[in-house]
């Protein structure tokens, strides 16, 4: 698509070449020249747009990609935006309320005079106008100990938005080495094949000339067909593998994901020693810092339903006027504008509640609550336990397939020296088939032990970086 679309740019620009070295017969060929322009700025950008798009994905953009699409991850920033909204409303709580009220009305009939108080029978029309306000001087601390626990709860929500993105993250790296694997595996199964394959051809040409049994033959054919069967079996396995990625991706299952199928992998000593990560962890990592901020929102609404039992004071005040008038001698009255002032009045107001007997609401909240600060308490305790023993687990799995991996360097070279000896021994008789097969299978364990030690390195690493404070991707700061 590429090529063809280079040529047809060619042959457009040869004609946009011509066409200016040609004096112009009338002005209605410059619109024909700016859009013929226009097409091959056109054809380029989408040249260059699916070429972009048929790149294959690396294991960062797999993990930015999953990211990005998560539906885990858009509800942690809906969970946050309404933490930030209960921030809002515990701020705004702590100033005072004010509302404004207006009313009218027309009477008919008997009605009371609002100026005599007497019995009239005619029609009059009246209406008020009023503004009160009202500000809370003293709760029991609760408006200043819910602000404090939604301030905490608005940073323990960017932690757990961080903590479902560092999930997905990482569950696609796992998937994403799950298929280089089973990609490995395919092409060690293909290679296994086609040596089994070829050993046929040459063990059948040596029965014919009567230097090989038919038994041997046999055992060829089975060792081939038990090849072909695992081919088969990780050629499944890859196909799993990757309708999982494209699972965790969100990335359409009708459309074939290609991905970099070579990984960089650095077989070095880490520098930090195990401790130090481990400190860092239990210090830094988002899991741990959630827990602890969750201890603390658990505390401060414990404190806050303590605030029940105090009284409450509340200062209230508030403007109001009003106007009247007789339909039937609106001269014998005020005009609106004096009526609205000489009716004027105010009025300030204080009010203390105290409460006695509630049906035990407000004992039964502050024991909820106590006990959701305990119970925060004990999540705290043992995710800090589950962070160093997951610490521990990974800076021990990092060393321990590195050495495998450079033990397996060695026994892959001893297993494929020693297949192919056995293999020219038993070229030439000195062996039996049931000896190549077994030399065969030892080989292919090396392959698949030495992929597998190799890449399982690579995740372990990840993870012993990501506990010492590198991020599985370089994200802007969130809360920006």
């Amino acid at each position: 698509m590429m090529s063809q679309s280079r040529k047809v740019t060619k042959s457009q620009s040869r004609d946009v070449i011509t066409a200016n070295s040609q004096k112009p017969k009338a002005n209605s060929q410059q619109p024909n020249l700016k859009r013929t322009f226009f097409v091959i700025l056109l054809s380029n950008f989408l040249t260059l747009s699916l070429a972009a798009q048929s790149l294959p994905m690396s294991l960062d953009d797999c993990m930015a990609y999953a990211v990005e699409h998560s539906t885990s991850v858009g509800k942690k920033i809906n969970d946050l935006d309404n933490a930030e909204q209960e921030y809002n409303s515990s701020v705004a709580s702590l100033f005072p309320s004010l509302s404004a009220s207006v009313s009218g009305a027309s009477n008919f009939g008997r009605s009371i005079d609002p100026e005599t108080n007497n019995y009239t029978n005619v029609s009059t029309f009246s209406n008020s106008y009023g503004i009160s306000g009202s500000m809370p001087l003293f709760t029991g601390l609760q408006g200043i100990n819910t602000l404090r626990a939604a301030k905490v709860a608005r940073e323990r929500g960017y932690n757990e938005l961080q903590i479902s993105r560092d999930e997905i993250a990482m569950q696609t790296m796992k998937a994403y080495v799950d298929v280089l694997y089973y990609i490995g595996t395919t092409e060690i199964a293909t290679q296994q094949l086609e040596d089994s394959r070829l050993m046929l051809k040459e063990v059948k040409k040596l029965y014919e000339v009567g230097r090989k049994s038919a038994a041997d033959v046999a055992e060829v054919e089975s060792q081939e067909a038990n090849y072909d069967y695992l081919l088969t079996e990780q050629q499944n396995n890859l196909a799993l593998a990757k309708i999982r990625l494209r699972e965790l991706m969100n990335f359409p299952q009708d459309q074939e994901l290609e991905i970099v199928e070579e990984i960089d992998v650095e077989f070095v000593s880490m520098l930090t020693p195990m401790e130090e990560v481990v400190n860092h962890a239990l210090n830094n990592n988002v899991k741990v810092v959630s827990a602890e901020l969750n201890t603390s929102y658990s505390k401060l609404n414990y404190q806050r339903t303590k605030g029940y039992y105090f009284p409450s004071l509340y200062l209230y005040g508030g403007y109001n006027t009003s106007y009247f008038v007789n339909m039937e001698n609106q001269a014998a009255y005020d005009s609106f504008l004096n009526q609205f002032k000489n009716n004027m009045g105010s009025y300030i107001q204080v009010g203390l509640s105290i409460p006695i007997f509630s049906g035990l609401e407000r004992r039964t909240s502050s024991r909820v609550a106590r006990n959701a600060w305990r119970n925060a308490e004990l999540d705290q305790i043992a995710v800090r336990n589950a962070v160093e023993s997951e610490v521990t687990q990974s800076y021990q799995q990092m060393q321990g397939y590195a050495k495998q991996y450079v033990l397996g360097q060695k026994k892959l070279e001893a297993a494929q020296l020693a297949y192919d000896g056995i293999a020219a021994k038993f070229e030439k008789g000195l062996v039996t088939a049931i000896e190549l097969q077994t030399a065969s299978t030892t080989l292919l364990q090396a392959k698949s032990d030495c992929l597998r030690s190799r890449l399982q390195y690579v995740i372990e690493y990840r993870m012993v970086e990501y506990y010492n404070g590198k991020d599985f991707l370089e994200t802007e700061n969130l809360r920006n």
